[in-house]
């Protein structure tokens, strides 16, 4: 079998899932081929592409300095050569992996070509310099689409494990519906709801109708769970604690009603398993109101359901971290009872 490799070296599961449908039209355009992606651990890559027969997983070191870089350099050559790479895709203006392809004998070495990148590119066309300080997925869409790679039917999705499916529908099929997802967690204190909002809410709601509340989040944020259940004194098995592996969560969420927290990677994982999707967006634009909307097929857009502040002032408009909002001037303003109002 032939192989490819695809370099996203972004860092987070939202990052991964964004550029999630130009791996998707890469799969369709040579469904024939292996393909190598290069990213980073914490977007999780290995666990979610993990059904995808024809995908390996490489992940690429967070911080390097001059000897590790040497070091990274043959071991990368080695790699390349032994998984016998003939095309590379480089989703980056990084001219790192253009050099290492170079000195691999790739044949066919794509990338943006800005800067001294350029020089090590051998096949297909660069990227415009009118993109050049565009965002990672305007720029991702604008290459593929300069090298005659399909992007008519876009596909945002993963595939989920039919397997975790079946357990999950033995495991919890007795709790009633609709089925709420929590997604308390987030690694950026201006786009996270405060926990007292959040036990607020789980208490709105489960007076209003018979709902089922599963906190989901990584297995290392199981206490933080506990803590929401425990203060709101929701009786028996109506509220589960759920911070499983991400195939677990997955299965979960192909089953459920509707997901309802930050934005953070749940809600980005929630989107991508096509669940109902309502995120609280007090310090960060929702996708429908940025020019990600351009980039995203209707199927996925319908799911995303964005609660912005009551004043209806859309936070951080250009994306940029130097802009963040923060936690008490953007989600402290969005109170639970006007979720609660929202979803009901």
């Amino acid at each position: 079998m032939s192989s490819q490799a695809i370099v996203l070296p972004y860092y987070g599961i939202g990052d991964f899932l964004s550029n999630l449908t130009f791996i998707n039209a890469l799969l369709k355009k040579f469904p024939k081929d292996k393909f190598i992606i290069f990213t980073k651990p914490r977007t999780k890559a290995k666990d979610l592409m993990k059904h995808e027969k024809n995908v390996k997983i490489f992940y690429i070191k967070d911080k390097y300095n001059f000897f590790s870089s040497i070091n990274d350099f043959f071991l990368l050559r080695n790699f390349f050569l032994k998984e016998n790479i003939y095309r590379i895709w480089i989703f980056h203006r990084s001219p790192r992996y253009a050099i290492i392809s170079f000195f691999s004998k790739v044949k066919e070495i794509f990338g943006y070509g800005y800067g001294l990148q350029k020089f090590f590119l051998n096949s297909g066309n660069f990227l415009d310099n009118n993109f050049k300080k565009s965002i990672p997925v305007i720029k991702a869409y604008q290459f593929l689409k300069a090298n005659s790679i399909g992007l008519d039917s876009l596909n945002p999705f993963l595939k989920v494990s039919k397997k975790e499916i079946i357990k999950i529908k033995k495991k919890f099929n007795f709790l009633p519906k609709p089925w709420v997802l929590i997604g308390f967690s987030s690694t950026d204190k201006s786009r996270t709801w405060k926990y007292n909002y959040f036990v607020k809410l789980i208490q709105l709601l489960n007076k209003k109708k018979n709902f089922s509340f599963f906190l989901i989040g990584a297995p290392t944020e199981s206490k933080e769970a506990n803590k929401i259940i425990k203060l709101s004194k929701v009786k028996g098995s109506k509220i589960n604690n759920f911070c499983k592996s991400i195939n677990e969560t997955m299965a979960l969420m192909s089953q459920s009603n509707f997901y309802v927290g930050n934005d953070a990677g749940n809600a980005h994982l929630s989107l991508a398993c096509e669940l109902k999707t309502y995120i609280i967006h007090g310090g960060s634009p929702p996708y429908s109101q940025t020019i990600y909307k351009n980039y995203y097929p209707k199927k996925f857009l319908k799911n995303l359901n964005p609660i912005i502040p009551p004043d209806g002032l859309i936070r951080n408009p250009n994306l940029r971290s130097i802009d963040t909002v923060p936690q008490e001037k953007g989600m402290d303003l969005i109170k639970p009872e006007y979720v609660a109002n929202f979803l009901l």
